[in-house]
């Protein structure tokens, strides 16, 4: 089911099927800044990633002496119906928990929360994960939301850009395959700007680790239409789309695919959050539509 948050500003929609952002509208110039949705490229707007971030090495992992088969990329959240668990006039609060199909995949008990805050402009995500087991647990956790590009007919992807607030040296993971390759690096750019192009995501994902930055902002250079894009509180941060397509995605991650040289052990994984028992962990993203 679609819920509407709406202010003066700007209309949010998200679907309680895994609590994805399906749109952020502004009501002054009536344009809408989330993907929506063409499966002819990709069929998302904004899933979540939750208990895993990217690949698991061989599609399974090992925890306490036990393998457990786990075929998804970017966990399982995103595929289940998630319950309101409060709302106001300003946001909407929903809860997924551990049952029996997820335990099977994840042994871990747990309660996972999403929250929608409208406030002006900004449109705050708040990320929450409960640990109600009597163990440690052990899980990642990503944001995925695709902003389009070109907003406007008569622009083009490439008149798009990324700007960090800080300066950045711009190395980013390599790839093999769906896993992270090992002790390399590639030099995507250095200072704050990132160009977009056509086929600047034709081998995946963009992955950044610890930037200088908790701040990114999606611009172009031919109007002054920006989306501000705060991650404060996570390692990673990826950018993706799928070539031809028009969005481009902001992806910051606490958690990571496993790299190619894992030993398939859920305490090793790299990246990984671990919580105690009873213990609650949060995270939250935010994300400004500037006025024009």
């Amino acid at each position: 089911m679609e819920y509407t948050l709406k202010n003066n500003f700007l209309e949010v929609r998200v679907n309680s099927f895994g609590s994805e952002l399906t749109g952020i509208r502004d009501l002054k110039t009536n344009e809408e800044y989330v993907w929506q949705k063409d499966p002819k490229f990709w069929a998302k707007s904004s899933p979540v990633l939750f208990p895993f971030v990217g690949a698991l090495k061989d599609n399974k992992y090992s925890y306490q002496g036990k393998t457990y088969d786990f075929p998804f990329k970017h966990g399982f959240a995103r595929d289940y119906e998630h319950k309101v668990s409060d709302k106001g006039e300003n946001f909407i609060e929903f809860i997924f928990s551990s049952n029996e199909e997820t335990k099977k995949l994840y042994p871990f008990d747990f309660n996972f929360y999403m929250k929608y805050i409208l406030d002006g402009r900004k449109v705050k995500i708040e990320y929450r994960v409960e640990n109600l087991g009597n163990e440690d647990m052990y899980f990642s956790l990503g944001a995925h939301p695709a902003f389009t590009a070109p907003l406007k007919d008569g622009m083009d992807y490439s008149d798009y850009y990324l700007e960090f607030e800080k300066e950045e040296n711009g190395d980013a993971k390599v790839l093999n395959g769906a896993l992270i390759a090992a002790g390399k690096t590639e030099n995507i750019f250095s200072g704050k700007i990132l160009k977009l192009s056509k086929d600047r995501f034709i081998n995946d994902a963009i992955i950044f680790e610890k930037t200088n930055s908790n701040v990114v902002y999606l611009k172009n250079t031919k109007n002054d239409r920006k989306i501000g894009f705060e991650y404060d509180g996570f390692r990673y941060i990826a950018f993706w789309n799928v070539p031809g397509a028009e969005y481009v995605c902001f992806e910051p991650w606490n958690g990571i695919s496993d790299f190619d040289n894992c030993s398939g052990k859920l305490e090793e994984k790299v990246g990984i959050e671990k919580i105690a028992k009873k213990e609650t962990y949060k995270r939250a993203i935010e994300i400004t539509i500037f006025e024009v």
